[in-house]
Protein backbone atom coordinates (compact mmCIF):
# COMPACT_ATOMS: atom_id res chain seq x y z
CA UNK A 1 0.00 0.00 0.00
CA UNK A 2 1.06 3.68 -0.70
CA UNK A 3 2.17 5.70 2.40
CA UNK A 4 -0.28 8.53 2.89
CA UNK A 5 1.38 11.86 2.37
CA UNK A 6 3.06 14.02 4.78
CA UNK A 7 -0.07 16.47 4.40
CA UNK A 8 -2.23 14.14 5.36
CA UNK A 9 -0.23 13.22 8.26
CA UNK A 10 -0.10 16.01 9.62
CA UNK A 11 -3.50 17.22 9.15
CA UNK A 12 -4.35 13.99 11.53
CA UNK A 13 -1.84 15.39 14.11
CA UNK A 14 -3.60 18.69 14.14
CA UNK A 15 -7.31 17.08 14.03
CA UNK A 16 -6.08 15.00 17.66
CA UNK A 17 -5.27 18.27 18.90
CA UNK A 18 -7.97 20.42 18.23
CA UNK A 19 -9.32 22.59 20.88
CA UNK A 20 -13.24 21.29 20.33
CA UNK A 21 -13.53 17.85 21.65
CA UNK A 22 -14.30 15.50 18.37
CA UNK A 23 -17.28 14.67 18.22
CA UNK A 24 -18.39 17.76 20.12
CA UNK A 25 -22.43 17.07 20.37
CA UNK A 26 -23.14 19.99 22.32
CA UNK A 27 -21.28 22.48 20.86
CA UNK A 28 -22.98 21.55 17.62
CA UNK A 29 -26.65 21.76 19.51
CA UNK A 30 -26.11 25.19 20.87
CA UNK A 31 -24.69 26.36 17.75
CA UNK A 32 -28.02 25.16 15.90
CA UNK A 33 -30.16 26.51 18.33
CA UNK A 34 -29.36 29.87 17.87
CA UNK A 35 -29.25 29.41 13.91
CA UNK A 36 -32.42 27.83 14.09
CA UNK A 37 -34.17 30.70 16.75
CA UNK A 38 -34.00 32.99 14.00
CA UNK A 39 -34.78 31.82 10.76
CA UNK A 40 -35.64 27.91 10.76
CA UNK A 41 -33.45 26.01 8.10
CA UNK A 42 -31.81 29.69 6.88
CA UNK A 43 -28.72 28.90 6.10
CA UNK A 44 -26.18 31.39 4.54
CA UNK A 45 -22.58 30.80 3.16
CA UNK A 46 -20.46 31.70 5.67
CA UNK A 47 -19.13 35.27 5.06
CA UNK A 48 -15.14 34.64 5.18
CA UNK A 49 -16.01 31.80 2.24
CA UNK A 50 -13.91 32.81 -0.70
CA UNK A 51 -15.22 30.13 -3.86
CA UNK A 52 -13.99 30.78 -7.20
CA UNK A 53 -17.74 29.51 -8.13
CA UNK A 54 -21.10 30.67 -7.81
CA UNK A 55 -23.28 29.68 -4.98
CA UNK A 56 -27.24 30.51 -6.04
CA UNK A 57 -29.27 30.11 -2.98
CA UNK A 58 -33.03 29.38 -3.50
CA UNK A 59 -35.70 29.26 -1.32
CA UNK A 60 -38.41 26.49 -1.87
CA UNK A 61 -40.67 24.90 -0.45
CA UNK A 62 -39.48 25.10 2.67
CA UNK A 63 -36.35 23.98 2.05
CA UNK A 64 -33.15 25.99 1.76
CA UNK A 65 -31.49 25.05 -1.46
CA UNK A 66 -27.92 25.86 -3.20
CA UNK A 67 -27.25 25.59 -7.12
CA UNK A 68 -23.70 25.63 -8.56
CA UNK A 69 -23.21 25.43 -11.99
CA UNK A 70 -26.75 26.67 -12.95
CA UNK A 71 -26.89 27.31 -16.72
CA UNK A 72 -24.61 24.49 -18.07
CA UNK A 73 -26.61 22.83 -20.82
CA UNK A 74 -25.40 19.99 -18.58
CA UNK A 75 -27.44 16.24 -18.93
CA UNK A 76 -26.78 15.49 -15.60
CA UNK A 77 -28.07 16.71 -12.26
CA UNK A 78 -25.65 16.03 -8.97
CA UNK A 79 -27.50 16.22 -5.90
CA UNK A 80 -25.22 16.81 -2.64
CA UNK A 81 -26.17 15.47 1.11
CA UNK A 82 -23.90 17.22 3.99
CA UNK A 83 -22.66 15.26 6.28
CA UNK A 84 -22.35 16.34 9.99
CA UNK A 85 -23.80 13.87 12.17
CA UNK A 86 -27.35 14.83 11.10
CA UNK A 87 -26.64 18.05 13.83
CA UNK A 88 -24.64 20.69 12.24
CA UNK A 89 -24.80 22.35 8.84
CA UNK A 90 -23.38 22.62 5.79
CA UNK A 91 -19.21 23.22 7.15
CA UNK A 92 -16.77 25.11 5.16
CA UNK A 93 -15.25 21.95 3.72
CA UNK A 94 -17.87 21.04 2.06
CA UNK A 95 -18.07 24.44 -0.04
CA UNK A 96 -14.16 23.95 -0.35
CA UNK A 97 -14.73 20.98 -2.13
CA UNK A 98 -17.85 21.47 -4.17
CA UNK A 99 -16.26 24.43 -5.40
CA UNK A 100 -12.71 22.28 -6.53
CA UNK A 101 -15.46 19.34 -7.53
CA UNK A 102 -17.55 21.99 -9.66
CA UNK A 103 -14.89 23.54 -11.40
CA UNK A 104 -13.46 20.35 -12.79
CA UNK A 105 -16.73 19.52 -14.32
CA UNK A 106 -20.03 21.87 -15.63
CA UNK A 107 -22.83 19.50 -14.61
CA UNK A 108 -25.27 21.10 -11.71
CA UNK A 109 -24.75 20.73 -8.48
CA UNK A 110 -27.81 21.11 -5.63
CA UNK A 111 -26.98 21.24 -2.41
CA UNK A 112 -29.88 20.97 0.47
CA UNK A 113 -30.06 22.15 3.72
CA UNK A 114 -32.35 19.33 4.95
CA UNK A 115 -33.65 19.62 8.58
CA UNK A 116 -31.13 18.79 11.59
CA UNK A 117 -31.80 17.37 14.97
CA UNK A 118 -32.49 17.85 17.84
CA UNK A 119 -34.98 19.99 16.20
CA UNK A 120 -36.09 17.69 13.70
CA UNK A 121 -35.87 14.09 12.88
CA UNK A 122 -35.46 12.12 10.47
CA UNK A 123 -39.43 11.35 9.59
CA UNK A 124 -39.36 15.04 8.41
CA UNK A 125 -35.63 14.85 6.57
CA UNK A 126 -37.12 12.21 4.18
CA UNK A 127 -40.33 14.03 3.76
CA UNK A 128 -38.88 17.57 2.59
CA UNK A 129 -36.65 15.50 0.74
CA UNK A 130 -38.46 13.07 -1.07
CA UNK A 131 -40.69 16.45 -2.06
CA UNK A 132 -38.00 17.36 -3.69
CA UNK A 133 -37.04 14.90 -5.26
CA UNK A 134 -40.13 14.47 -6.82
CA UNK A 135 -39.65 17.74 -8.37
CA UNK A 136 -36.01 17.31 -9.60
CA UNK A 137 -37.29 14.37 -11.41
CA UNK A 138 -40.35 16.60 -13.15
CA UNK A 139 -38.03 19.81 -14.02
CA UNK A 140 -34.98 17.99 -14.85
CA UNK A 141 -36.57 14.69 -16.43
CA UNK A 142 -34.15 14.94 -19.36
CA UNK A 143 -31.40 15.03 -16.80
CA UNK A 144 -29.17 11.53 -15.17
CA UNK A 145 -29.38 11.91 -11.39
CA UNK A 146 -26.33 11.51 -9.41
CA UNK A 147 -27.14 11.29 -5.50
CA UNK A 148 -23.86 12.48 -3.63
CA UNK A 149 -23.19 12.39 -0.06
CA UNK A 150 -20.80 12.19 2.72
CA UNK A 151 -20.47 11.13 6.71
CA UNK A 152 -24.24 11.74 7.81
CA UNK A 153 -25.26 12.73 4.54
CA UNK A 154 -23.64 9.27 2.84
CA UNK A 155 -26.02 7.14 5.21
CA UNK A 156 -28.72 9.28 4.31
CA UNK A 157 -28.49 9.24 0.59
CA UNK A 158 -27.89 5.20 0.64
CA UNK A 159 -31.73 4.95 2.98
CA UNK A 160 -33.16 8.03 0.79
CA UNK A 161 -32.35 5.68 -2.44
CA UNK A 162 -34.52 2.61 -0.71
CA UNK A 163 -36.87 4.45 0.58
CA UNK A 164 -37.64 6.11 -3.03
CA UNK A 165 -37.89 2.78 -4.83
CA UNK A 166 -40.38 1.59 -2.28
CA UNK A 167 -42.21 4.50 -2.94
CA UNK A 168 -42.40 3.65 -6.85
CA UNK A 169 -39.83 6.51 -7.80
CA UNK A 170 -36.68 5.68 -9.84
CA UNK A 171 -33.36 5.25 -7.67
CA UNK A 172 -30.50 7.91 -9.06
CA UNK A 173 -28.51 6.11 -11.75
CA UNK A 174 -25.11 6.78 -9.79
CA UNK A 175 -24.88 6.87 -5.88
CA UNK A 176 -20.62 8.67 -4.82
CA UNK A 177 -20.70 8.58 -1.11
CA UNK A 178 -17.90 9.41 1.17
CA UNK A 179 -17.14 7.93 4.58
CA UNK A 180 -21.23 7.27 4.47
CA UNK A 181 -22.40 6.04 7.98
CA UNK A 182 -24.12 3.49 7.29
CA UNK A 183 -25.20 1.73 10.85
CA UNK A 184 -26.67 4.48 13.60
CA UNK A 185 -25.93 1.46 15.91
CA UNK A 186 -22.18 0.97 15.46
CA UNK A 187 -21.82 -2.43 16.91
CA UNK A 188 -19.69 -3.58 14.44
CA UNK A 189 -16.98 -5.25 16.58
CA UNK A 190 -14.71 -4.56 14.18
CA UNK A 191 -15.08 -0.71 15.28
CA UNK A 192 -12.69 -1.68 18.51
CA UNK A 193 -10.00 -1.82 16.00
CA UNK A 194 -10.66 1.62 14.67
CA UNK A 195 -11.24 3.76 17.56
CA UNK A 196 -7.33 4.74 19.05
CA UNK A 197 -6.71 5.69 14.99
CA UNK A 198 -9.80 8.13 14.04
CA UNK A 199 -8.76 11.64 15.31
CA UNK A 200 -12.34 12.61 14.44
CA UNK A 201 -15.31 11.00 15.61
CA UNK A 202 -16.53 9.52 18.75
CA UNK A 203 -18.83 6.92 18.85
CA UNK A 204 -20.52 7.50 22.35
CA UNK A 205 -21.27 11.07 20.84
CA UNK A 206 -22.37 10.16 17.67
CA UNK A 207 -24.88 7.86 19.75
CA UNK A 208 -26.62 10.50 20.99
CA UNK A 209 -26.77 12.22 17.63
CA UNK A 210 -28.45 8.87 16.13
CA UNK A 211 -30.71 9.40 19.22
CA UNK A 212 -31.90 12.59 18.26
CA UNK A 213 -32.33 11.65 14.92
CA UNK A 214 -33.93 8.57 15.20
CA UNK A 215 -36.57 10.16 17.60
CA UNK A 216 -37.33 6.82 19.33
CA UNK A 217 -37.99 4.74 16.42
CA UNK A 218 -35.46 1.64 16.42
CA UNK A 219 -31.84 1.92 14.64
CA UNK A 220 -32.42 -0.99 12.86
CA UNK A 221 -34.70 0.56 10.47
CA UNK A 222 -33.02 1.45 7.21
CA UNK A 223 -33.99 4.97 7.21
CA UNK A 224 -31.58 5.42 9.39
CA UNK A 225 -28.90 2.26 9.10
CA UNK A 226 -29.16 1.51 5.57
CA UNK A 227 -27.04 -1.55 5.84
CA UNK A 228 -30.12 -2.91 7.18
CA UNK A 229 -32.05 -2.36 3.49
CA UNK A 230 -32.22 -4.24 0.62
CA UNK A 231 -29.55 -3.12 -1.10
CA UNK A 232 -30.41 -4.78 -4.40
CA UNK A 233 -32.09 -1.89 -5.59
CA UNK A 234 -29.51 0.42 -5.46
CA UNK A 235 -28.09 0.33 -9.12
CA UNK A 236 -24.56 2.18 -9.16
CA UNK A 237 -22.16 3.17 -6.45
CA UNK A 238 -18.54 4.52 -5.48
CA UNK A 239 -17.38 4.60 -1.76
CA UNK A 240 -14.82 6.54 -0.54
CA UNK A 241 -13.26 5.22 2.79
CA UNK A 242 -9.87 6.08 4.93
CA UNK A 243 -8.54 3.37 7.28
CA UNK A 244 -8.27 5.93 10.26
CA UNK A 245 -11.78 6.15 10.46
CA UNK A 246 -14.37 3.93 12.47
CA UNK A 247 -16.91 3.73 9.94
CA UNK A 248 -14.51 1.93 8.13
CA UNK A 249 -15.37 -1.82 8.74
CA UNK A 250 -18.97 -0.85 8.07
CA UNK A 251 -18.53 0.77 4.64
CA UNK A 252 -16.87 -2.42 3.79
CA UNK A 253 -19.25 -4.88 4.68
CA UNK A 254 -22.06 -2.58 2.78
CA UNK A 255 -19.81 -2.46 0.37
CA UNK A 256 -19.14 -6.52 0.26
CA UNK A 257 -23.56 -6.62 0.50
CA UNK A 258 -23.55 -5.07 -2.60
CA UNK A 259 -21.72 -6.58 -4.59
CA UNK A 260 -23.27 -10.12 -3.25
CA UNK A 261 -26.96 -8.34 -3.89
CA UNK A 262 -25.72 -7.78 -7.57
CA UNK A 263 -24.99 -4.43 -7.59
CA UNK A 264 -22.05 -2.63 -9.49
CA UNK A 265 -20.17 -1.22 -6.36
CA UNK A 266 -16.64 0.52 -6.41
CA UNK A 267 -14.95 1.23 -2.54
CA UNK A 268 -11.62 3.38 -2.73
CA UNK A 269 -9.49 3.30 0.84
CA UNK A 270 -7.48 6.30 1.60
CA UNK A 271 -4.84 3.92 3.11
CA UNK A 272 -4.21 5.66 6.72
CA UNK A 273 -6.89 8.04 6.38
CA UNK A 274 -9.34 9.92 7.69
CA UNK A 275 -12.68 10.70 8.01
CA UNK A 276 -13.79 12.02 4.62
CA UNK A 277 -10.14 12.51 3.32
CA UNK A 278 -11.57 13.87 -0.12
CA UNK A 279 -12.92 17.25 1.61
CA UNK A 280 -9.64 18.21 3.16
CA UNK A 281 -6.66 19.85 1.83
CA UNK A 282 -3.82 16.95 0.86
CA UNK A 283 -3.08 15.77 -2.15
CA UNK A 284 -5.00 12.33 -1.85
CA UNK A 285 -8.38 14.75 -1.74
CA UNK A 286 -7.18 16.39 -4.87
CA UNK A 287 -6.65 12.30 -6.65
CA UNK A 288 -10.14 11.32 -5.00
CA UNK A 289 -11.97 14.64 -6.40
CA UNK A 290 -10.43 14.23 -9.82
CA UNK A 291 -11.89 10.67 -9.55
CA UNK A 292 -15.09 11.67 -8.44
CA UNK A 293 -15.09 14.50 -11.37
CA UNK A 294 -13.78 11.38 -14.13
CA UNK A 295 -16.77 9.12 -12.90
CA UNK A 296 -18.96 12.31 -13.34
CA UNK A 297 -17.97 12.82 -16.35
CA UNK A 298 -17.94 9.46 -17.73
CA UNK A 299 -20.74 8.37 -16.75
Amino acid sequence: MRERSEKARILEKVARRAIIPKGSVMTEVILNYRRYRGKRHQYSLPLFQKLQQNVEPVFSHDLQLFYMNVETGSDKLIIYLHGGAYVSEILPFHWIMLDKLTRQIDDTFIIPDYPLAPFSNYRECYDRLTFFYKKCLEYYRDRRIILMGDSAGGGLALGLAMYWHAAGLPVPEKMILLSPWVDLIMDNPDIENYLSVDPTLKRSELSIDAAFWADGTDLHDYRLSPLYGDLSVIRDVTMFTGTHEIFYPDIVKTHEKLLAAGVKSELVVGYQLNHVYPAFPIPEADEAISHIADIIRNL
